[in-house]
């Protein structure tokens, strides 16, 4: 008797037809039913640059990386996937998972309707809708048409789709640790590390140095979890991937670097951001008002206040464990500081 192939539901569509949203959503769903479930993005598995990583070559980089996570996660009872596919291949190969994909796709006017509401530019509507007529011509996947309705109607018609049991995963050991430069960025919740950490690492395309960047916590949504094992099998399949495909160097995103996470480099340089008690209020504030990428468990953005002041309270009460933690790091005091002044000083860091 064969070994049952793990079901995986893949939302696919243009940008703006609400992939992410009803992926996240379904992963919230059958984590509050009791499920055994596990959430990627695959757009968090292609963050290296500059060409190859970008282009032509983007596509087959995640493909190649969401194989590679999706081996670690073979025994899990559901898994989730999002974002988008390459219209000439929309399909992994492996017969190890049981694949359903699902295009969502909307008329133009709320496709144009939600790409602007979530602040994307008016000057890039053309494109939107190039790629949105790419998808139709294609055909692939199973259509499901979402005009008019709710995110919640979204995710309740596709949970009727999904396995809600019980899993088991053991993670592989990561093996050998891998060569670097591996610069790990940490620091209590939010201080600002993955704002400056993107910026630095823009920079560093903007000058051609090959460079990926994985952030941590896009690592770790599997229910039961999280599991610090589980994030260190994905970070070494997927640093092993960036290799491949051309990077010489690594930044890390990581609220803390557990021993598990380390074991997978043979060296890395951690970099700590602190911040005082006014600076990281005033941040709480800003991530709930919207001022920072929109990532999948965020859990600040339009958070009322009482949310803000427990999730500020918590940040300060890590801020001050991690500043008795020491360890071999470099801590730099962000207080007072504008998110490009963090960039820059992490920047000269990375430049050492």
């Amino acid at each position: 008797m064969g070994t049952a192939k793990t079901p995986v539901l893949w939302t696919t569509g243009a940008p703006g037809a609400g992939k992410s949203t009803a992926a996240w959503g379904l992963y919230r769903r059958i984590v509050e039913a009791g499920g055994n479930v596990a959430y990627v993005d695959i757009d968090q598995l292609g963050l290296i640059g500059p060409p190859p990583g970008g282009g032509d070559a983007a596509h087959a980089i995640k493909a190649a990386n969401l194989l590679r996570v999706l081996e670690n996660l073979r025994g899990v009872a559901q898994l989730v996937v999002s974002g988008v596919v390459d219209p000439a291949k929309p399909y992994i190969e492996s017969g190890d998972f049981d694949l359903t994909l699902v295009r969502l796709t909307c008329d133009r006017g709320e496709l144009e309707s939600r790409f602007l509401g979530r602040g994307s530019p008016a000057a890039a509507l053309p494109d939107l809708f190039a790629v949105a007529d790419a998808y139709d011509r294609a055909g692939f996947g199973e259509e499901m048409d979402t005009t008019g309705q709710r995110p919640e109607d979204t995710v309740e018609a596709l949970f009727h789709r999904c396995a809600v049991d019980f899993g088991t995963v053991r993670p592989p050991d990561p093996g050998q640790p891998q060569p670097g430069p591996v610069t790990v960025v940490t620091g209590p919740t939010a201080v600002g590390k993955s704002t400056a950490a993107f910026s630095a690492l823009r920079d560093l395309w903007e000058r051609d140095l090959p460079v990926a960047y994985v952030d941590l916590a896009q690592f770790g949504f599997a229910h039961p979890g999280p599991d610090p094992a589980l994030e260190a099998a994905h970070l070494s399949a997927v640093w092993r991937g960036y290799r491949d495909a051309g990077a010489k160097r690594l930044i890390v995103v990581a609220r803390e670097f557990r021993p598990e996470h380390r074991r997978v480099f043979d060296a890395v340089t951690v970099v700590h951001l602190d911040a005082d008690e006014p600076a990281l209020t005033e941040r709480v504030r800003r991530r709930a008002e919207g001022e920072s990428a929109l990532l999948a468990g965020d859990e600040l953005r339009g958070a009322p206040p009482g949310v803000r002041d427990r999730v500020a309270a918590r940040a300060v009460a890590e801020a001050a464990r991690m500043r008795r933690s020491g360890g071999d790091r470099v801590v730099l005091d962000t207080s007072g500081q504008e998110p490009a002044e963090t960039a820059a000083a992490l920047l000269a860091v990375l430049a050492q």
